[in-house]
């Protein structure tokens, strides 16, 4: 599986951190100082942007896991990306399946 490349945009809401999907979407989180952002894409494929972004994700899933019949195995990272001297976490989940 090829890792995802993060990127920020600006656009018509605020700066927010994207990748290249591969679907026709363009799956953008747009975080605040205080929380993560996060996308949820139409393949499955989620990524958080901001602080705690590994720890919202892991209560996203958790929480999807616990209301959903169906969910998929999801493989897991984090990176981190910089904007203006300051480093933004970010952390993705991709359906295993």
């Amino acid at each position: 599986m090829e890792l995802p490349q993060f990127r920020l945009v600006d656009d018509e809401r605020g700066a927010g951190v994207t990748y290249e999907c591969g679907c026709p979407c363009q799956p953008t989180a747009y975080p605040d100082e205080e929380k993560a952002g996060f996308e949820h894409c139409c393949c499955g494929k989620v990524h958080f942007a901001g602080p705690s972004a590994a720890d919202a994700l892991t209560g996203y899933l958790a929480d999807r896991a616990a209301r959903r019949k169906r969910e998929p195995r999801y493989l897991r990272g984090r990176d981190s990306i910089e904007a203006a001297g300051v480093a933004i976490e970010v952390a993705w989940a991709f359906p295993a399946d």
